[in-house]
């Protein structure tokens, strides 16, 4: 069985859309195909995989299957990419939050239009960059996916981000389908006491079972470990300057372990 899973926080600077990207990358280095869905209004996500052009083209687009009118077979617009393929961002998709706020069945779409007639069939797995803010885009990226992977930095804004998030979107989802957090990710950690702080936090809280164990205060401690979670490194953003993920720009660096851990909490989801 193929499963779908959001990268989501309605925060924006997290480093939601790297994640998303070398998540899909790393499903795809274990032996999976991929489909990269980006519903980020701003398309990072179709930028950082060097389909720039895309976000602005004509039909079709995303915005052509996301529709009451005649909509489009989601198959006609992804794109064919090395390692994985993506369903890319359109400059319209403000207009399709719109048309999915006025619709009876608009928080569905991402589910009947893109998730289900790819899943299994063409996709064991699909991974959606969703939009950095509460909405019916976010809404429908996580009604469609029923997993939600969650990064975090660890300063307060980002941790008040994700109590929005779950107080205000996670939870009134849940009362209606399933919705299972399946990883809380630090990000984008250097190593200060502030980090340590909040991942301890996070540790005697309700959400300690999403912490990864590399994502864990025990890191802190490993003399063999750079510290807990994905740490701080230029080679994500240079990576996404240049339209590749990590492992095309990098292929050594010491974060794709993670990633691959990362990968493995998805598939053991799915098992």
């Amino acid at each position: 069985m193929g499963a779908a899973v959001s990268v989501s926080l309605q925060k924006g600077g997290v480093g939601k859309t790297t994640l998303a990207i070398n998540l899909a990358d790393a499903l795809a280095a274990r032996g999976h195909d991929v489909l990269l869905v980006d519903l980020d209004q701003q398309g990072n996500a179709t930028e950082g995989v060097g389909l720039k052009d895309e976000y602005e083209k004509d039909s079709p687009h995303l915005g052509d299957v996301l529709t009451d009118d005649d909509p489009v077979d989601v198959a006609e617009v992804v794109v064919d990419r090395e390692g994985f393929d993506v369903l890319p961002a359109h400059v319209d998709l403000d207009e399709i939050e719109d048309r999915i706020r006025n619709s009876t069945f608009g928080m569905l779409w991402v589910r009947r239009r893109i998730v289900e007639p790819l899943l299994d069939d063409a996709y064991d797995y699909v991974v959606v960059d969703s939009p950095p803010s509460l909405g019916p885009l976010s809404d429908a990226a996580l009604i469609g996916s029923g997993q939600v992977i969650v990064p975090l930095l660890m300063s307060e804004p980002s941790v008040s981000g994700f109590e929005r998030m779950w107080d205000q979107q996670i939870r009134p989802i849940r009362k209606e389908v399933d919705l299972d957090l399946l990883a809380i990710v630090p990000n984008d950690l250097s190593g200060n006491n502030e980090e340590r702080r909040i991942i301890e936090d996070l540790e005697g809280s309700p959400f300690e079972d999403a912490l990864p164990e590399f994502c864990r205060s025990a890191e802190f401690e490993d003399p063999d470990s750079p510290g807990p979670g994905l740490r701080h490194r230029i080679a994500f953003s240079r990576a996404w300057r240049d339209g590749q993920t990590l492992r095309e720009y990098d292929p050594d660096n010491d974060m794709l372990d993670r990633l691959d851990r990362l990968a493995a909490i998805v598939e053991e989801a799915d098992a």
